[in-house]
C-alpha cells in the first residue's frame, strides 16, 4: 500500500459497479463497459477473478482485467493472459497505479500457469513493463468500392444463423493453417460473438453465401458510415474460387448503403483480401500484439519438441552441441543430443558471446515476427556469429502470425 492506495480483487455487485463507472468516466462513449459485462455474461472462461483493482478510500480509481486465451505455435498450444480494459482516473494518474496493476496481474498469470502475456494497448506505453510488439495485429487493405467486380449471383446471401458456425469454423481453421502464430475460435466464442453481434468490442453484420444451402463463404463486416466505409472484418470461404463472390457481396453492400470503400482488416495471406490487393486494393503495415514472456525457460521446454522438429526438418537432426543462448543479463544452456534438446539450464554465465540475444525483442524471434537477419540489423546486441546463424535460423524461422480477438 502506497499513499492509502491498494490492489484489491473484485468480489461484490457494488465492486463490479465500480469498475462500470470507472471505465465509462475514462472512455466515454467507447462501449468498454458494456464490452466487460459481454465478457463476463458470455465468455466462459472470464470470471470475476480476472479482474484487478486499484482502490483509495473505498473507491476504484484504476483497473484492468485479463482476458484468458490460448495461441498455437507450430502446433503447440500456449496459455495466453490478455490484458484489457486498462483504465486510470485522471486526478490519480502518474503515482504508479498500473505499476501497482502490471504486478499484480503478472503474479496471478505465473501462478495459474500462463505463458505470455499479451495487450493490443495504445503505442510505446507497455515497453516499461516489458512488453514487445511480437505477433501482427489489425492488417489494413483499402480500396474503392465501384472497383470490386459484380462476379454474378452464383451464390445466394442470407442472415449467419448459429447453424453456420460448424462450416464457418472449418474454413476458418483452414485459413490459419498459413499463419505462424494463431487463435483457434472455440464454439463458445463463435456463439458469444454471434450472440451479442460483437467482435473486438465493436457491432458487426453477417451474412451467409450458399450454394444449393451448403455455406460456400460467410462474411462479417461493420459500417463507418461517417467516412462511407465498409470495414469488412472477417471473410471465409470453402475454397479459393468463392473469394470473388464473397467480394462481390461486400460490393453490393456498399452500393445499397452508399458506400464508398471497403477496408479489410483481416491478414494479407487470406484469400479475400488477397483478391481485393489484387483488384489495387492498397495495404499498410500492420500494428501489432505486445508480448512479454513471463518464464523462458519453462517456455522453451515446453516448446522443445517444436525446436526439435524444426532442427530435423532443416537438417540437424545429429546435432550434438550445447547452445548458449546468452541474454546479457542471464543465459540458458541448451543441451542438444542427436538432435534432442536433453536439458534447458539457465545460468549468469555470459562470456560466451557466439549467441549474443537481446532478451526484450527476443519475443519477436521465438514468435517468427521478426527473422534473427532483421533483428540483427535493427538491435546491435543481438550478435550470432556466422557458425552458429543456421541453427538459430532452423529454430526460430520467420513466419507470418494473426492472432483474431477472442470477444
Amino acid at each position: 500500500m502506497a499513499d492509502g492506495y491498494a490492489v484489491h480483487k473484485p468480489s461484490t455487485p457494488g465492486d463490479l459497479e465500480q469498475i462500470y463507472r470507472l471505465m465509462s468516466a475514462v472512455f466515454p462513449n467507447e462501449g468498454v463497459d458494456a464490452l466487460i459485462g459481454r465478457l463476463l455474461d458470455h465468455y466462459p472462461e472470464f470470471t470475476l477473478d480476472h479482474f484487478f483493482t486499484v482502490r483509495r478510500g473505498g473507491e476504484t480509481v484504476a483497473a484492468l482485467v485479463m482476458i484468458p486465451q490460448t495461441w498455437i505455435l507450430g502446433g503447440v498450444e500456449l496459455r495466453v493472459a490478455e490484458m484489457g480494459c486498462v483504465a486510470t482516473r485522471p486526478d490519480h494518474r502518474r503515482r504508479g497505479l498500473q505499476r501497482m496493476l502490471n504486478d499484480a496481474f503478472d503474479g496471478y498469470a505465473a501462478r495459474h500457469g500462463f505463458d505470455l502475456c499479451a495487450l493490443a494497448g495504445i503505442p510505446y506505453f507497455y515497453r516499461q513493463f516489458g512488453y514487445e510488439y511480437a505477433v501482427d495485429l489489425d492488417h489494413s487493405t483499402t480500396m474503392d468500392a465501384d472497383r470490386i467486380p459484380d462476379a454474378g449471383s452464383g451464390l445466394e446471401a442470407r442472415p449467419f444463423t448459429e447453424d453456420d458456425i460448424e462450416a464457418a469454423s472449418a474454413m476458418l481453421d483452414e485459413a490459419q493453417g498459413r499463419y505462424h502464430v494463431r487463435c483457434p475460435r472455440t464454439r463458445g466464442v463463435w456463439l458469444m460473438q454471434h450472440r451479442t453481434g460483437h467482435y473486438n468490442g465493436e457491432p458487426f453484420k453477417a451474412a451467409a453465401l450458399t450454394d444449393g444451402g451448403e455455406l460456400k463463404a460467410y462474411v462479417r463486416y461493420g459500417v463507418d458510415a461517417s467516412n462511407g466505409v465498409l470495414v469488412l472484418k472477417e471473410a471465409g470461404v470453402e475454397s479459393p474460387g468463392y473469394a470473388e463472390q464473397a467480394l462481390a457481396y461486400i460490393g453490393a453492400a456498399c452500393k445499397a448503403q452508399g458506400l464508398r470503400k471497403v477496408n479489410s482488416r483481416q491478414f494479407y495471406g487470406d484469400e479475400p483480401t488477397k483478391t481485393m490487393i489484387r483488384l489495387g486494393g492498397v495495404s499498410v503495415a500492420p500494428y501489432a500484439w505486445q508480448v512479454k514472456v513471463l518464464d523462458l525457460l519453462s517456455l522453451l521446454r515446453k516448446l522443445a519438441p517444436l525446436l526439435e522438429a524444426r532442427l530435423r526438418e532443416a537438417g540437424y537432426g545429429g546435432l550434438c552441441e550445447t547452445l548458449n543462448l546468452n541474454f546479457r543479463k542471464f543465459n540458458v544452456e541448451v543441451a542438444v543430443n542427436g538432435g534432442k534438446l536433453t536439458s534447458l539450464k539457465q545460468g549468469i554465465d555470459c562470456r560466451d558471446r557466439t549467441i549474443g540475444l537481446n532478451p526484450y525483442v527476443f519475443p519477436q524471434l521465438l514468435l517468427g515476427h521478426r527473422s534473427l537477419r532483421e533483428l540483427e540489423s535493427a538491435y546491435p546486441d543481438v550478435r550470432v556469429k556466422d557458425t552458429h546463424r543456421p541453427i538459430l535460423e532452423a529454430m526460430f524461422p520467420r513466419g507470418p502470425g494473426y492472432v483474431s480477438h477472442v470477444y
